[in-house]
């Protein structure tokens, strides 16, 4: 038969194999475990989030004898500071001591003294001390008739001027969603790569590939088995997703859903680029290898590659203007974990957006034909590990 007609004959086999791929692998118990897993581990982080008191400040108990403007002045600080202090009248001096030795209140203040039972908080005594101050100004201030007017404006603080565009609203939730993501996209690109090269060595190493190949062509082959998978983890992703956005929503651990929303869609729309540059190389990485034990060593180097992105860009949690960061972000290896959280996070400009996808998109189409002529050369060589010199020639 023709090449011509081998062409023909085998045009949209690959749709075969993606469905073969799909199927087959969604019935795995692995597909389960680690999905579950995922939701189990997303669960922990919005409950955290959710019920943790995460973003919380500290909490107090203050109690007074006598008259309450100072411990009720330390309530309004506090509030202002971030601080929740919760005030409690005692009739005297005996029931002060044995609140604060059974631990019910942290301090106690009479009139112009503090009471604790062996240490008193830093920040606690910070604002009793501010407002008793504030209370004896008033005073002072009373007595020589001073308005309210006057007071509001010897108050007043000198206007801030910035020369920098302010951060953008929210960082703090979004790095929270930033987090996620880059926890998602790091499991599901190392995860549904292995299974990539694990279903290339598995059909090399039982022989089923040649039986394939006498009715696909190799790119079809190819072709098919990543398609196949990543439309498979791409799903995975879509589920995990929304039952994240759903569970914080439910319990209030987000404050911008709209927020979470976006990250979702930047997070699918990453993976989809991180799969297509990855799995290309896993597959010839799996073609390059004999037998299963042998793949560990084969995509070491891949591996190393994604665990370093993924840890620039937990670093880029902190520094998103950082000059690693930046860099990573517009490199097609890294880009797909290190973009997402800039642009989560509002540091990326949308020229460097446009790079990066530039970037990523046009080193896959140049990877994909590469990596389809190694798998070419490779996946019917058998004896030991297929150096990718010889597979490259064998290919031409």
């Amino acid at each position: 038969m023709s090449d011509a007609a081998t062409r023909t004959t085998d045009r949209g086999t690959w749709l075969l194999v993606a469905r073969r791929d799909f199927w087959v692998r969604l019935r795995e118990r692995s597909f389960l475990i680690s999905t579950l897993l995922n939701m189990v581990v997303i669960s922990i982080l919005v409950l955290a989030r959710a019920y943790g008191g995460a973003g919380q400040g500290p909490s107090f108990d203050l109690g007074y004898v006598g008259p309450p403007p100072v411990a009720d002045g330390a309530v309004a600080l506090g509030q202002h500071a971030g601080v929740t202090v919760h005030v409690h009248e005692l009739p005297d001096e005996m029931a002060a001591a044995q609140a604060l030795r059974d631990g019910s209140v942290d301090a106690v203040v009479f009139g112009d003294r503090i009471v604790a039972r062996s240490s008193l908080d830093p920040t606690l005594g910070g604002l009793i001390e501010a407002s008793s101050r504030q209370v004896r100004i008033d005073a002072l201030l009373d007595r020589h008739g001073v308005t309210a007017q006057e007071r509001a404006d010897a108050n007043a603080g000198l206007p801030v001027q910035t020369i920098e565009a302010p951060p953008p609203p929210h960082r703090s939730e979004n790095a929270e969603v930033a987090f996620v993501a880059v926890i998602l996209l790091y499991g599901q690109l190392f995860g549904y790569g292995i299974w990539v090269a694990t279903g290339v060595i598995e059909e090399k190493a039982s022989r089923v590939v040649e039986l394939l190949l006498s009715a696909i062509r190799p790119k079809q082959l190819l072709a098919g088995k990543i398609v196949g998978i990543g439309i498979l983890g791409l799903g995975q992703l879509i589920v995990v997703a929304t039952f994240a956005i759903v569970l914080a929503l439910v319990t209030g651990a987000l404050d911008v859903p709209l927020s979470a929303v976006g990250a979702a869609a930047l997070v699918i729309g990453w993976f989809i680029l991180g799969f297509a540059f990855y799995a290309s190389l896993f597959a010839a990485a799996g073609a390059l290898a004999s037998r299963p034990e042998e793949l560990q060593n084969v995509i070491v180097p891949i591996n190393l590659i994604i665990l370093v992105s993924f840890f620039i860009s937990i670093g880029a949690l902190q520094n998103p203007d950082g000059r690693l960061v930046t860099i990573a972000s517009l490199l097609p290896m890294s880009a797909p974990l290190a973009m997402p959280v800039r642009i989560v996070l509002g540091a990326a400009p949308w020229w460097q957006v446009l790079l990066s996808l530039a970037v990523i998109v046009g080193s896959t189409v140049v990877l994909v034909p590469a990596a389809a002529r190694l798998y070419i050369g490779a996946i019917l060589r058998s004896g030991g590990r297929v150096r990718i010199r010889d597979a490259w020639r064998a290919a031409a």
